[in-house]
Parts: structure tokens; C-alpha cells; sequence
């Protein structure tokens, strides 16, 4: 049945990318390499670097903060902290997860199946009240008449659920449906698992001999098999003197060309998998020398700006599509990204002076920033003196220091 559904979606359209009628598959139509493994997401996190770039992601978009603001008259915009949207995106999405474990949770779904949905549970009053995430694996998106539909299988129960009440944040695709990132990249996968297969059976259970004894005697069996005991003894309690006697001798065994090349695919495999997640390889253990800037900040920086930075905004707009009524133009939901700068109080202290001396924050806006309560008069915006626009040169003039007949006196 699926492969007959496949094939009438292929030829509608030919390609993932196209759009068409009915079930919306995200897989690639025609893969550049044969017979490659289907990797499920439970193996695909099996592999190191696969799990290291989606806790890394994961763990970085769940810990900034996020927000529904409201526009004021000022032009201005304040937390909206009494709404109801405010519990269900910054405090409890759900009975029984924080917004940090459902944020983790979409971000997993998004990066291994390049879809992550989210149930609303609205009341009689039509407001949401909880949002339930569900499994890419167990949904299937259609095109109906132009309008997306959502069919969930849990249980042995087939649910459908209207696009409204459905939180859509889609990857890259044709606009209905977000491309797998595991289908795309099975032939990085299939590399990296067969590398590390390898890798087990040569090194595992002792397979792999790490020295050789010889000797111009000859041993009998019994000189024999107590010579590999002992020897089998020592290297078992890892490490400790090697005393060879009977005329034998140790070499130790160097690399082979086939080790070392065995060391460069898996080293690859991990530049690969980074490659596909966005993700720079030195932020999850990879000795890969660095390309951007000279140290580790400024592959921070870019990881930020590249990476997290287009992943939140995309959250943000799928949460604001169904969450948000669209006559309610004075909310927004957004993530508060100054969190990146959480980092060390010099890196914070320098910014927030550059802030201060330009008139862009005040001092009690840094000291609630910093969770610090406010102070008397530091609600004013505050410049440097000396900062005056280029026409106006000349002509400033230093109060308090004049001639005895009260002329001020031009700096």
C-alpha cells in the first residue's frame, strides 16, 4: 500500500520538492547511493556525533527564554505575564512537561525527521491550554483541497486533527512538509555505523594484538601456554613492567595503514554528521581544526548566528501562527536571544556599558537584565557628553567653567 501511494506521489509531481494532492512524503525519490540502511531515529542517536549535535542544539534553543510580549501605546512592548499564552510557552506547556523538556523535545523531532508537531488542547472558549507534542513517525500530513490535513496513529487509533490545532514547525521542504534530515543523509550513517562496526570487531574483545613475542628456541606446548598466560595476565590489569625472559623478545605494533585510515573515515564521519546538523565539530568533541576566526568565540559567534538564530525564528513563527489569532496584531512570541550573552560577567559588563553610553538601555533596564532590583533615578537614558552630531562641531559649549563676566567659554 505504501509503496503503491509513493508511486502515484511520485509521478504527480516528480520530486520532493513539487507540490501535489495527498499524502506528503519527506524522503528522497531517488538516493545517490544504493542500498543504503534505513536508520531509525533510536540507531541514528546510537551514533556519538549524531547524539552530540541534537543534545547540543537541543539543550541550547530550550534554555533561552520564551516570551510573549504585547505592544503598548508608547510604542513600546511589555511581558505578558498575566495571559494565558504566557504559562503555556514560559512556565508549564503541559501537565507533565516544562517548557525546557518541550522545547528539547520539538527541537529532537525537528533535527532527526525535519518535522516536530505539537497538539493544541484548547477549552470550550476555544483558548489553548496545552500543548502536546507528538511524533513525526506516527504522523502523516496530506494535502486536501488546498488545506492541510493531520492523521495521527497511536494505539492502535487513528486520529484527526484540524490544522489549527496542530503546531507545525517544518525544515527545509515544499512549504507542506519538512524534509527528514535521517533520509537525506542515510549514506553518512550507513558510513559511520560501518565504521564503527569495524572498529568493533578489530579492536573489540582483545581482537586486535598490540605486541608480538619471538623467540630463536623452540617451545613446547606446556613453555607455550604459560608464556601467553602470563602475558595474557599483564595486559589484562592494563599497564605494569613486562619482564621477558627464556630468550624471548617484544616488539610492540605500530599503526597499519588500514587502522589509520579506519581512524580517518570515522573522523570523517563525524565532520559529515556536523555538517548535516549545522553544528561546528569542536563544540561536541571533534579535534577538527577550526575555520572561523582564530579561537573558540568566534565559532560561538557564527553557531549562533548561522544555526540557533535561524532555528528559533522558524519556531517562533509556527508557534505564532496557530497560537497567536490573527486580529491580535499587538502579541508576539519570541525568544529572548540575549540569553547567548550569559556567558562570562566581562563579556556581559561590556556590553551593557556600550548600551548605557549610547542611550539604548537604561541602568535599570541592566539591573533587571541581572536580576538586581532597580535604583532611584536609573530609569533615565544616558549618553556620553562628548558624543554630538557632526554639524553641531564647534559649537558645544562647557558649562561652569567661564570668565569671571559669565561668557561661556567654546571647547
Amino acid at each position: 500500500m505504501f509503496v503503491k501511494r509513493l508511486i502515484n506521489w511520485v509521478a504527480g509531481w516528480g520530486g520532493p520538492l513539487g507540490t501535489a494532492s495527498g499524502q506528503q512524503i519527506p524522503m528522497p525519490v531517488s538516493p545517490i547511493i544504493e542500498q543504503t540502511k534505513m536508520v531509525t531515529p533510536d540507531a541514528a542517536l546510537q551514533i556519538s556525533a549524531v547524539f552530540a549535535c541534537v543534545e547540543l542544539l537541543a539543550q541550547t534553543i530550550s534554555t533561552l527564554p520564551l516570551y510573549v510580549y504585547r505592544d503598548t501605546a508608547d510604542g513600546g512592548r511589555h511581558p505578558d505575564k498575566q495571559g494565558r499564552l504566557w504559562m503555556l510557552l514560559h512556565d508549564r506547556p503541559n501537565a507533565w512537561m516544562t517548557q525546557n523538556e518541550f522545547i528539547s523535545a520539538m527541537v529532537v523531532n525537528r533535527m532527526l525527521r525535519g518535522n516536530a508537531y505539537a497538539q493544541i488542547i484548547r477549552d470550550g472558549e476555544g483558548e489553548p491550554v496545552a500543548l502536546i507534542p507528538l511524533s513525526p513517525d506516527q504522523m502523516e500530513v496530506s494535502i486536501v483541497e488546498g488545506g492541510e490535513v493531520y492523521t495521527y496513529y497511536q494505539d492502535g487509533a487513528i486520529s484527526v486533527i484540524a490544522p489549527e490545532n496542530m503546531i507545525h514547525w517544518k525544515g527545509l521542504g515544499n512549504g507542506f512538509i519538512g524534509l527528514s534530515k535521517l533520509e537525506y543523509m542515510r549514506a553518512t550513517t550507513d558510513e559511520a555505523i560501518s565504521a564503527q562496526d569495524n572498529a568493533t570487531r578489530l579492536y573489540g574483545s582483545g581482537s586486535k594484538p598490540s605486541g608480538v613475542l619471538y623467540t630463536d628456541s623452540t617451545l613446547d606446548d606446556k613453555q607455550l601456554k604459560a608464556v601467553c598466560d602470563r602475558f595474557k595476565g599483564m595486559t589484562a590489569k592494563g599497564g605494569g613492567l613486562y619482564v621477558v625472559d627464556r630468550g624471548l623478545k617484544y616488539t610492540q605494533l605500530s599503526l597499519t595503514p588500514a587502522d589509520a585510515q579506519l581512524l580517518q573515515t570515522r573522523q570523517f564521519s563525524v565532520e559529515e554528521i556536523c555538517r548535516w546538523f549545522g553544528v561546528p565539530g569542536v563544540l561536541v568533541g571533534s579535534n577538527a581544526q577550526t575555520t572561523w576566526g582564530s579561537g573558540i568565540a568566534q565559532i560561538v559567534e557564527g553557531f549562533h548566528k548561522f544555526t540557533i538564530g535561524p532555528l528559533c525564528k522558524q519556531l517562533e513563527q509556527a508557534l505564532s501562527r496557530r497560537l497567536i489569532p490573527i486580529t491580535d496584531v499587538d502579541m508576539t512570541i519570541e525568544f529572548k536571544l540575549d540569553g547567548f550573552l550569559r556567558t562570562t560577567p566581562q563579556e556581559r559588563a561590556q556590553f551593557y556599558s556600550t548600551m548605557a553610553q549610547n542611550g539604548a538601555m537604561s541602568r535599570n533596564e541592566i539591573r533587571r537584565l541581572e536580576n538586581l532590583p532597580p535604583v532611584e533615578g536609573g530609569d533615565a537614558l544616558t549618553a556620553q557628553s562628548n558624543l554630538v552630531p557632526l554639524d553641531k562641531l564647534g559649537e558645544a559649549t562647557r558649562v561652569g567653567s567661564s570668565p569671571k563676566d559669565g561668557t561661556p567659554v567654546r571647547q
